[in-house]
């Protein structure tokens, strides 16, 4: 239960602090979707997550400079005796599951479609008789 809160700490800390001091617009739209804390505390993966994939490799670039930074700014936000090193992961769960969300949705359309073709022909065929 300690670790859940400090992640979620974590979390919220790096959050105000990346809304509030990076400028750079290919991070407006960034995300921390969940943090994992090591049981001593010595090691944070932050994963996030953007609205504009094609920023990943770039924000990425930027996190792992403003690290220090960053690391610094959350230890004034939260109460902690040892502050984690940040490791920053990109998350594309949830391009993934909107994937997964229009892929259902094709396949869903393509069964309406092809259930309306039958339709169509079983009332041809009844016509025809």
């Amino acid at each position: 239960m300690r670790i859940e809160k400090i992640n979620s700490q974590i979390q919220k800390a790096l959050m105000e602090v990346i809304q509030s001091q990076v400028d750079d617009p290919a991070a407006t739209l960034l995300s921390i979707t969940r943090v994992e804390t090591t049981g001593d505390l010595q090691e944070s993966k932050v994963f996030f997550s953007l609205l504009n994939d094609n920023n990943y490799k770039k924000v990425s670039e930027i996190l792992r400079k403003m690290n220090g930074f960053l690391r610094a700014s959350m230890a004034k936000k939260i109460s902690l005796r040892i502050v984690p090193q940040l490791k920053f992961i990109p998350d594309d769960s949830i391009k993934y599951s909107v994937d997964i969300c229009k892929k259902i949705d094709e396949v869903r359309s393509e069964d309406a479609r092809r259930a309306e073709e039958r339709k169509q022909e079983d009332d041809n065929k009844e016509d025809n008789k």
